[in-house]
């Protein structure tokens, strides 16, 4: 099973005609399957797992691989949501001799299919978020309207397939970037005490658009502890939500951008800081085993200054260099740990992190948020969605927490929608304790 530290996988052959080879697929995918059904240890971490143990325990297929239907075997690859949970809790991953990594052949399956049937309308418009979002923010007040309006969420449903119960994100005027270049500059900030400690933040496109109340409070955060604080002009979406329509070419051309940015601030002594699990899970893993050659190696040399945005914090504290003038009580926090920051292997940070800024954690280890990218929106999958998140929905309510905190805005969505509650991350938890004043 996965140690602290190991994100061992396999490097992604996009470039050969294996990979998109549908007989090849087919074939890897029944190898996998079978192994899986032969230890079954994932049978309760998502929907897809139990509906493919069924499947191989149905008489006319007898734990047979083989005697699997197409629409068995692609029914789990329309369940996954790539949570991760399963490679984190799997004996069988790379290095060992099985080469068992279900996430990264779903998002293989889905490349195939993508490049046979093309992206769907409701496809194409939730994985572009560096297409959506420039337009969203600047028509804000209606977009929000209309994601609130119910004739609107009707229209959406019918047209588009987004459930009309599911909460959007809402979009903001001044994002993240704007407010970061009227307010802080690019990179003009002088630590007051200064220590030397240059951070790059990459906000990532959720807090950019969605939720920028979360990078003004690391901004804020990061420079009470004397850290240097840029904001790299001309970030991209870290290219998740691209390849996980199976727009490989796109993702790539992400990575490519992104590590083509981030490396000269590496190699000027700046750490990258990443507020949003996903995304630093792609900064730190993916783009290296996506990536190939010298591309491959500037991938690597970003990912070993990549932190999560709570790690980075902890690293401050253990170097003996995080404040501790906390004027707050924060009070009683219910932490979700995201799947994604599980999968970094790094332990929990933010709850450290939490438990220093005073808080009295409560942690509601309830597995998935069920949000996952935007699987939670779809309307075929919105119902099993809130399936997903009973646990955690029914251990926030019960938790009687003051505060309810992730690192992961959909998984706050997704915590809101069940339990009406709005979640903060921690980071905005530790500049409430710190007396900082939350910029909106």
């Amino acid at each position: 099973m996965l140690e602290q530290g190991d994100l061992s996988s396999i490097a992604v052959e996009w470039d050969k005609p294996e990979y998109w080879d549908e007989q090849s697929l087919d074939k890897e995918l029944r190898r996998q399957y079978d192994v899986c059904n032969s230890c079954r240890l994932c049978f309760n971490l998502c929907p897809g797992f139990p509906k493919l143990f069924e499947s191989f325990d149905k008489d006319e297929v007898d734990a047979d691989p083989e005697k699997l239907t197409k629409d068995q075997v692609w029914e789990f690859v329309d369940l996954c949501y790539n949570c991760k949970l399963c490679f984190i809790k799997c004996p069988y991953t790379p290095p060992h001799k099985f080469l068992i990594d279900i996430p990264r052949l779903v998002m293989r399956a889905r490349a195939v299919e993508t490049e046979n049937n093309g992206v769907e309308l409701r496809d194409l418009m939730l994985s572009s978020p560096d297409e959506i979002g420039p337009v969203a923010s600047r028509l804000a007040p209606l977009v929000n309207f209309a994601n609130g309006n119910r004739a609107n969420r009707l229209l959406m449903e019918k047209a588009v397939g987004v459930h009309r119960d599911k909460i959007l994100p809402s979009f903001h005027a001044e994002t993240f970037e704007r407010w970061f270049r009227k307010n802080v500059g690019q990179a003009t900030f002088t630590a007051q005490g200064g220590s030397g400690l240059k951070v790059a933040l990459f906000h990532t496109c959720v807090v950019n658009y969605n939720e920028p109340q979360v990078g003004k409070a690391a901004v804020r955060a990061l420079q009470k502890n004397d850290v240097e604080v840029c904001d790299p002009p001309g970030q991209r979406c870290c290219g998740m939500p691209y390849l996980d329509a199976g727009r490989v070419e796109q993702a790539l051309g992400h990575f490519q951008d992104n590590v083509k940015l981030l490396l000269p601030y590496i190699r000027q002594g700046y750490d990258v800081v990443v507020p949003e699990p996903t995304c630093g899970m792609m900064l730190k893993k993916e783009y290296a085993d996506y990536l190939q050659g010298e591309e491959r190696e500037q991938a690597m040399e970003v990912s070993k200054r990549v932190y999560d945005l709570s790690e980075y914090m902890i690293k401050l504290n253990n170097e003996g260099r995080l404040r501790k003038d906390f004027k707050v009580d924060v009070g009683r926090v219910a932490y979700h740990h995201p799947c994604h920051l599980k999968y970094q292997a790094i332990g929990a940070k933010s709850i450290e992190l939490l438990r220093l800024a005073g808080a009295q954690v409560v942690f509601i280890d309830k597995g998935c948020s069920g949000h996952d990218g935007t699987w939670a929106m779809k309307k075929e999958y919105f119902d099993m969605a809130q399936r997903v998140a009973r646990g955690l929905h029914r251990g926030v309510k019960e938790s009687g927490a003051d505060i309810v905190a992730t690192d992961c805005s959909l998984a706050g969505l997704q915590i809101r929608q069940g339990t009406a509650r709005v979640t903060l991350h921690p980071i905005e938890v530790l500049a409430k304790a710190y007396g900082i004043e939350e910029e909106r």
